[in-house]
């Protein structure tokens, strides 16, 4: 009775030590299937699941060629023209840089420092406005460059932000479905 007693005992160590080592097997290999997949960036301690900036960019901003073709019917010499897509491609990629790097770092909240050349084309962002990472993801629009030429940048906005030279946190909110961001074909 005793030896079957011990001999279930080891059956029984054998089989869960297989099914342990069969689990531990098969998770490592789903890891390195999923090595080649780019991650998902996560946001804030829920984990919202975010799609990358520079996709969201791709879809609202006109491409470079696109940009160029605009140029050349708007007969821009050749100087001007280059200046213009180097600057529009610099502030792209300051932007979308500035995104991942809040994704790591958790930021969900945004602003924009408006630049000179923009201040008046910007009606949509008043004093003390922010925006979410969650709107960034659905409305990518709202980040700068607005048009060519344009000099805004996007910063993370922290809790402790001093407010009360902003004079507070208020939400970019859309109007009739729109943010009311200027038409890129503007140079300013």
């Amino acid at each position: 009775m005793v030896i079957a007693i011990v001999v279930i005992i080891l059956l029984l160590t054998i089989t869960l030590s297989g099914i342990g080592a069969y689990i531990v097997i098969h998770g490592s290999n789903r890891e390195k299937e999923t090595e080649g997949i780019s991650k998902i960036a996560v946001s804030g301690k829920y984990a919202a699941v975010l799609r990358p900036v520079a996709d969201s960019l791709a879809e609202k901003k006109p491409s470079i060629a696109e940009i160029e073709k605009w140029l050349n019917l708007q007969g821009i010499e050749a100087e001007k023209k280059k200046s213009l897509m180097e600057n529009w491609q610099n502030s792209l990629n300051e932007t979308i840089k500035t995104i991942n790097e809040g994704d790591i770092n958790g930021v969900t909240t945004y602003r924009i420092n408006l630049g000179t050349k923009d201040k008046n084309l910007c009606n949509f962002l008043h004093k003390g406005h922010f925006f979410t990472r969650d709107q960034i993801n659905k409305n990518s629009e709202i980040l700068p460059p607005y048009c060519l030429g344009s000099d805004s940048k996007v910063v993370p906005k922290h809790a402790w932000d001093n407010t009360s030279e902003t004079g507070g946190w208020k939400s970019v909110v859309p109007v009739d479905g729109s943010y009311g961001v200027p038409n890129w074909q503007q140079i300013v």
